[in-house]
C-alpha cells in the first residue's frame, strides 16, 4: 500500500442515470446530517470532505460516493501543497467538466437611441380599420315610438256571448232546470217473505254430520288403579 495521502473533493456532481433528489437523499443518510448542511455541498464550487486521507479510505469515499449515484474527486495531498492538482485515477475528471458557453449574440446590426428619442420614428404604423358602414341606418327624434310605422297584429276578437244572460242577485240558479230522474227501484220480483216465526232454512239440505272417530284399536285395561 502506498503511503500517500489524499484529499476528498466534491464538486456536487451526479452520476448520469441517477435521480438528483434521490442522490442528496443517500449523501445526507451517509453522513447522518440534515438536508439544509447536504444542499449547501452542491454549490458547484469544490468542498473538501477529507484531507489527508490514505489510499484504502479514499477508496472507500469513492465506493460510498459512488453507491449514493454520486461523483467524488480524490487528489494527492502532495499535489495540493505544491499547488498543482492531479487525480488518484488515471482519465477521472478533477473537476466536473462544463458545457461551453453559447456565442454572444451578433449585435453589429444595432445601434442605441438616444435618451429621450422616439424608438418608433421611421417606423410605419399599420392604417386604422375602416369604420362601419352606417349609411343604412338613421336616428329618431326623441321621444318618438322605435316602433312607429310598424304594423301591428289585430287584437283578437271578443267571445260571442249573445246567448248568455246574467241572473239577478239571489236568484237560483237551477230554476226551471228539470230534475234528473230517481234511479229505478230493485227488482224484487223473484223474492217472498216468509211468515213471521217460520223457519228460514226448511226445505234446505243441511250438510250430513262427521263420522264418529275409529277406536276400534283402543281398549280399557281393567288393572289400571282407580283415581
Amino acid at each position: 500500500m502506498s503511503d500517500s495521502t489524499f484529499d476528498i473533493l466534491f464538486y456536487g456532481v451526479v452520476k448520469p442515470g441517477h435521480d438528483p433528489e434521490q442522490a442528496r437523499a443517500n449523501l445526507a443518510a451517509l453522513f447522518k446530517a440534515d438536508r439544509t448542511r447536504v444542499d449547501r455541498l452542491f454549490s458547484g464550487n469544490e468542498v473538501v470532505i477529507k484531507q489527508g486521507a490514505d489510499e484504502t479510505t479514499a477508496k472507500r469515499y469513492q465506493a460510498a460516493f459512488a453507491q449514493a449515484g454520486l461523483v467524488c474527486q480524490v487528489r494527492p495531498a502532495a499535489a495540493a501543497a505544491d499547488g498543482a492538482f492531479g487525480l488518484a485515477a488515471a482519465g477521472s475528471p478533477l473537476a466536473p467538466e462544463s458545457a461551453p458557453p453559447p456565442p454572444a449574440p451578433d449585435t453589429s446590426h444595432l445601434s442605441a437611441a438616444e435618451v429621450g428619442a422616439d424608438v418608433l420614428e421611421g417606423v410605419e404604423h399599420a392604417p386604422p380599420p375602416a369604420p362601419p358602414d352606417t349609411s343604412h341606418l338613421n336616428a329618431i327624434d326623441v321621444g318618438d315610438g322605435l316602433l312607429a310605422g310598424f304594423e301591428h297584429a289585430p287584437p283578437p276578437a271578443p267571445p260571442d256571448t249573445s246567448h248568455l244572460s246574467a241572473a239577478e242577485t239571489g236568484a237560483d240558479m237551477l230554476e226551471g232546470a228539470a230534475p234528473a230522474p230517481p234511479p229505478p227501484p230493485p227488482d224484487t220480483s223473484h223474492l217472498t217473505t216468509a211468515e213471521v216465526g217460520a223457519d228460514l232454512l226448511e226445505g234446505i239440505d243441511s250438510p250430513p254430520p262427521p263420522a264418529p272417530p275409529d277406536t276400534g284399536h283402543l281398549a280399557l285395561d281393567d288393572d289400571a288403579p282407580d283415581r
